[in-house]
C-alpha cells in the first residue's frame, strides 16, 4: 500500500527531448573547459598581484582581497571543468578529472612559498597572510576535487547496459545513481524523478548505476570495491 501511494505521488519529468547529439555534447564540454581555463588564468593573475602587493607595496588588505578572489576563481573554474567532464568524459580517471585540484595548488603554493621564505617582513602581517592563503588553498583544493570522477569507459559501459532499455534511464533530484526501472524500490522514495538518456544522466552527475536495477552491485564486485 505504501509503495503504491509513493508511486502515485511521484512526478516523472521527461527530458529526453532536451538530449544533445554527440557533437553538441563535445561542443558544450569544450566551451566549459575554455571558460575554466580563462578563469584559472585570471586566478594565476590574482596570485601574481598578491605577490606584487606583498613584495613590492607591502599592503595587507589589497593582498588579502587578491587571495580571496583567487580562491573564488579557482573554485568556479573547477565547477565548469567537472561539469565538462561529465558531459564529455575524459579517457583517464585521475589527471584530467582532478585537474582543478592541481590548478588550485598552482594558484596558491608559489605565493605561500614566497611568503614563508621572505625576510624582513612584519611578523603579524606575515602570519595573517599565511593563515588566509592556507585557508584559501585548502578550500580551493577541497572544492575542486571531483569526488565522482568518470571516464569515457564508464559512459560506454553505461550506454551498453542501457541498450536493453532504449538507452534511457531514470534518476532522482538528490541522488548520484541512475536507474533502468522506474519502479525500483530505491527510486520510489523520491517524489520527483527525471526520465532521460544515459548521457543526460551522466551530464547531471548521475554516474553510479543502481545496485538493484542497473547492475551496480555486480560492477562494484567485479572492480573489487
Amino acid at each position: 500500500m505504501a509503495e503504491r501511494k509513493a508511486r502515485e505521488d511521484r512526478v516523472i519529468t521527461d527530458i529526453r527531448d532536451q538530449a544533445k547529439t554527440e557533437s553538441q555534447r563535445k561542443s558544450a564540454a569544450r566551451s566549459k573547459r575554455i571558460v575554466a581555463i580563462i578563469l584559472w588564468i585570471l586566478a594565476i593573475g590574482c596570485e601574481v598581484a598578491a605577490v606584487i602587493l606583498f613584495k613590492k607595496l607591502v599592503v595587507l588588505w589589497p593582498c588579502l582581497l587578491a587571495l580571496i578572489v583567487d580562491a573564488i576563481l579557482c573554485i568556479v573554474a573547477a565547477q565548469f571543468w567537472k561539469k565538462a567532464n561529465h558531459i564529455d568524459p575524459p579517457a583517464g580517471k585521475f589527471w584530467q578529472n582532478q585537474f582543478g585540484a592541481f590548478m588550485a595548488v598552482l594558484a596558491f603554493a608559489p605565493f605561500i612559498l614566497i611568503l614563508l621564505t621572505s625576510k624582513d617582513v612584519d611578523p603579524k602581517f606575515k602570519k595573517i597572510l599565511t593563515v588566509v592563503a592556507a585557508l584559501c588553498l585548502v578550500a580551493s583544493v577541497g572544492l575542486s576535487i571531483d569526488y565522482n570522477p568518470v571516464t569515457i569507459d564508464d559512459l560506454d559501459e553505461a550506454e551498453l547496459n542501457a541498450l536493453g532499455y532504449g538507452g534511457e534511464c531514470y534518476w532522482a533530484r538528490y541522488s548520484k545513481s541512475y536507474h533502468f526501472d522506474p519502479d525500483c524500490p530505491t527510486l520510489l522514495r523520491s517524489k520527483e524523478v527525471f526520465h532521460g538518456t544515459i548521457e543526460q544522466a551522466f551530464e547531471e552527475g548521475r554516474t553510479d548505476p543502481c545496485d538493484f536495477c542497473a547492475g551496480g552491485k555486480e560492477q562494484k564486485e567485479n572492480s573489487g570495491e
